[in-house]
C-alpha cells in the first residue's frame, strides 16, 4: 500500500446514490474471499454454510479498509467505507428491493437469476456477531448469505472462478482530512501487527 496516495471516504448523499449490485468476482476489491468447507474438504475460498443447500457466506463491504483505485484522469487514490456509511447504503439497497441484483465479474451484460440473498448482517464484536472464519475483517463490514440456486453459477463457485463479493453504485466522496488519516494509517499498521503475530 501506498502511503503517498489520498484516501477519500464514499458517502451516500441523494437519491441516486448507493448500492445496486452485487457481483461475483474472481478478485474481490474487499481483498476478502469466501471460505469454502464441507466435509471432504479443508479450507479453501468459500465458506458454503451448506453444501446440499447451496448457501455461500462473504464480505460485501470492509469497514474502514482502503481500496486502491484509479480515476478516469489517471489519479490514484485509496477509497474507504465507514460504519455509518455502510449501514445507510445497506438498508436503502434492500429498501429499494435491489439484494437479488447479482452479475458476473462486473458484466453488465451478465446479470444472473437463482442468486437469491437469505441473510444480510454486520460484523458487531460488542453484540456476538463475529463470523468464523473472517476474524480479520473489520468491525462494521458488511456481510451477506446467498442461496445458490443457478446451477452453473454454483459450479463456479465450487471450481474457485469466483472468490467473492464486490459491489457496484454510485457514491460521492470527500477527502479525509489530514489528522484522520494519521489515523487510519496507524489503524492498518495495528491490523498488520496483529496479522504478523498470529
Amino acid at each position: 500500500m501506498e502511503k503517498n496516495l489520498p484516501i477519500y471516504k464514499a458517502v451516500i448523499d441523494g437519491e441516486a446514490s448507493g448500492m445496486y449490485t452485487v457481483s461475483l468476482v474472481t478478485y474481490p476489491a474487499v481483498e476478502s474471499n469466501f471460505l469454502y468447507f464441507n466435509e471432504q474438504h479443508k479450507p479453501l475460498q468459500f465458506k458454503v454454510e451448506n453444501e446440499e443447500q447451496r448457501v455461500v457466506t462473504g464480505v460485501i463491504m470492509r469497514c474502514n479498509h482502503p481500496i486502491y483505485r484509479i480515476g478516469i484522469s489517471g489519479m490514484e487514490y485509496y477509497i474507504m467505507f465507514d460504519k455509518p456509511t455502510i449501514e445507510l447504503m445497506a438498508e436503502k439497497w434492500l429498501k429499494e428491493g435491489l439484494q437479488n441484483n447479482v452479475n458476473l465479474q462486473h458484466n453488465p451484460d451478465a446479470y444472473v437469476d437463482g442468486v437469491l440473498l437469505k441473510e444480510v448482517y454486520f460484523k458487531d464484536i460488542e453484540r456476538g456477531i463475529n463470523p468464523i472464519g473472517f476474524e480479520d475483517i473489520e468491525d462494521g463490514s458488511l456481510f451477506g448469505t446467498y442461496h445458490i440456486t443457478n446451477d452453473e453459477v454454483w459450479e463456479s463457485i465450487k471450481s474457485g472462478e469466483f472468490k467473492g463479493y464486490s459491489l457496484e453504485g454510485y457514491f460521492n466522496t470527500v477527502e479525509v482530512e489530514m489528522e484522520d488519516e494519521v489515523q487510519i494509517w496507524q489503524d492498518i499498521l495495528d491490523i498488520l501487527k496483529q496479522l504478523e503475530n498470529k
